[in-house]
């Protein structure tokens, strides 16, 4: 559902940025007639961010049906078993994730539309409204991050989710040796995130039994941490997929907007996971007073 409003959100957003003429372009000539605001770069950043956004969200719920499939049709049961673990673990991810998604994306067509997106003519405010309940029901998505930290990750003694960092850096080691000069940072943007949900995996997995309100702290940090690390590759994995084909070098934008403008906040998410858990507990001076 959240994927489902973000891309109706991201559809009416470029075509009234394709249809509505404000100012003029940069390069355009004195006395020239105004442009559609597609061609002002903060509006193609805004409609790129709705665009990623909404397709590394769509990659995790992909990815999910995958897992689910394979849960039942894999011909071994040692295979069965290893999908249905990792079913598990992308299952809070994708959720939550997707259902965020819904509501920043449908929050960013309201500013793409300007005015006219907050009064209820042109109908993008009604995908906020609509956007923000996925959130809420079925299993918030705080109840979903508290699953995932809690009842996921020690699934085989850590062994899933360490095969899916696994998966991961193999898609980050495949978009290096293709050295596309399409994919810009990406390799290294991905690479580092990868780095930190290790890092942050490993923090759990060692502080779940020791200190649970800590790693309860981290729990959602950690969620959208996974979300960005795996939305990402999957972005890059597509992008490779379809090189050469029709929509090939849209997918490789696409992917790289997703790693050079949001991937990058994994670090931060690691360090919230990680070094946050105090500032969580001194939270209880401000709700004393």
């Amino acid at each position: 559902q959240g994927v489902a409003i973000a891309e109706r959100a991201y559809q009416q957003a470029l075509a009234f940025a394709q249809e509505r003429k404000q100012g003029t372009a940069l390069d355009a000539p004195k006395g020239a007639p105004m442009s559609p605001i597609i061609v002002h770069p903060d509006i193609r950043r805004m409609l790129m961010e709705m665009r990623a956004k909404t397709q590394a969200a769509r990659t995790l719920s992909l990815l999910l049906a995958a897992l689910l499939d394979r849960s039942h049709r894999e011909p071994d049961e040692a295979r069965r078993k290893a999908a249905a673990e990792r079913a598990a673990i992308i299952t809070p991810i994708a959720k939550a994730y997707a259902t965020d998604i819904g509501v920043e994306v449908a929050s960013t067509g309201v500013q793409v539309h300007g005015g006219m997106g907050y009064v209820e003519e042109t109908g993008a405010a009604q995908h906020l409204r609509d956007a923000r309940i996925a959130t809420i029901y079925e299993g918030t998505n705080g109840i979903q991050a508290i699953d995932l930290v809690l009842r996921k990750l020690p699934l085989s003694n850590g062994d899933a989710v360490k095969a899916l960092i696994g998966e991961m850096r193999g898609v980050v080691a495949a978009v290096r040796e293709a050295n596309t000069p399409g994919f810009g940072h990406s390799a290294a943007r991905l690479g580092a995130a990868v780095d930190s949900l290790e890092r942050a995996t490993e923090w759990m997995l060692a502080t779940m039994g020791i200190d649970q309100a800590s790693a309860l702290a981290g729990a959602t940090p950690y969620l959208k941490l996974f979300a960005l690390a795996q939305g990402g590759t999957g972005l890059a994995k597509k992008a490779l997929a379809m090189q050469g084909e029709d929509q090939g070098a849209a997918a490789l934008a696409t992917a790289r907007f997703y790693a050079e403008h949001h991937v990058g906040e994994a670090t931060a998410l690691e360090l919230a996971v990680t070094e946050g858990a105090g500032a969580v507990e001194d939270s209880t001076a401000v709700f004393a007073a």
